[in-house]
């Protein structure tokens, strides 16, 4: 073997090394933070979303596909492209995992106050547990580990193998916390359907006030759909079912001149997009409806639910 190989051969030697030794230490470290964050991500009636940037939002995608075959939903977003006027897709079960190598990334700390504002909890996995990062969040894992200075210049490789077996650890311990418990809770373990996993939101029928009945009916027709909305400027003005075209048509001498603001119902039931999908089925019953009108949190029109979406 020439001195070339000799030194490669090192050189792989001694990052095996490394991160042995980062792992070791990462095991000194399990205390009760992190059978908090068990807990917290086995309680979650939402997703858990991650939020990394660079090596840690690439690795952070591995943690999210890991922990949702344990049965957890998960999604992880951009933080470059994420910032506070865009949080709406965030539900109020949601649980947040922010992963930060140097514990003070400003893309993480800028979108603080909106989820704070929101009441989402919060897990910090940081290679600085007392940075910045760290100090908002509810509950830290100490992803620290100690590289060289020529490391940290080109790219953190063994906090990204700390940061993998943190996530490998948590889905392990989520998948055995599951399987001994009882079948109670077995049952709450399960993933909690949203209605905004479940609303119709394309291809939806759309009238104004001011259509005629002959225009509501082409485009119901059309759409294939028992019901339209009735929209104007954006806003929700009513919707028109095939019922309201029967009830309001019966016994009239003339059809001409009526337009959808006279046959329409002014105030169908309305749902947000961040309650479950079991609540919704719950408001179908107790209203005697088939379809809900699903809003966002300004109040938009998102989509449909139907009872047999949920």
């Amino acid at each position: 073997m020439n001195i070339e190989n000799q030194w490669i051969s090192k050189v792989m030697r001694n990052s095996v090394v490394g991160q042995v030794e980062a792992l070791k230490s990462l095991e000194a470290r399990i205390n009760g933070s992190f059978t908090s964050a068990l807990e917290l991500l086995a309680e979650c009636r939402g997703r858990a979303i991650l939020f990394g940037m660079k090596q840690s939002g690439l690795v952070g995608q591995k943690i999210a596909a890991t922990l949702y075959d344990t049965g957890l939903s998960t999604h992880i977003l951009n933080v470059a492209q994420t910032w506070e006027d865009n949080l709406t897709m965030i539900g109020p079960g949601d649980v947040i995992i922010m992963l930060s190598y140097s514990g003070r990334t400003g893309e993480l700390l800028r979108l603080y106050p909106a989820i704070r504002q929101m009441g989402n909890k919060v897990i910090a996995i940081t290679g600085d547990p007392t940075g910045p990062v760290a100090r908002q969040a509810d509950i830290v894992l100490d992803a620290s580990v100690v590289e060289r200075h020529d490391d940290r210049e080109q790219a953190p490789t063994t906090y990204t193998t700390v940061l993998l077996a943190i996530g490998d650890l948590l889905a392990e311990t989520l998948i055995r916390r599951r399987r001994f418990s009882s079948p109670e809770a077995q049952q709450s373990d399960q993933k909690m359907v949203w209605v905004r996993d479940v609303v119709h939101r394309c291809d939806l029928a759309v009238v104004t006030p001011d259509c005629s009945l002959g225009q509501v009916m082409q485009t119901m027709t059309s759409h294939g759909t028992n019901l339209c909305l009735v929209m104007e400027g954006g806003l929700l003005c009513g919707t028109i079912t095939d019922g309201d075209l029967r009830r309001n048509l019966t016994g009239a001498e003339s059809l001409q001149g009526i337009k959808a603001r006279n046959i329409m119902n002014g105030a169908p039931v309305c749902v947000q997009e961040n309650i479950s999908a079991e609540e919704a089925q719950q408001l179908l019953k107790e209203q005697d409806v088939d379809t809900l009108v699903v809003k966002d949190r300004e109040q938009k029109v998102v989509g449909l639910l139907t009872s047999d979406r949920v």
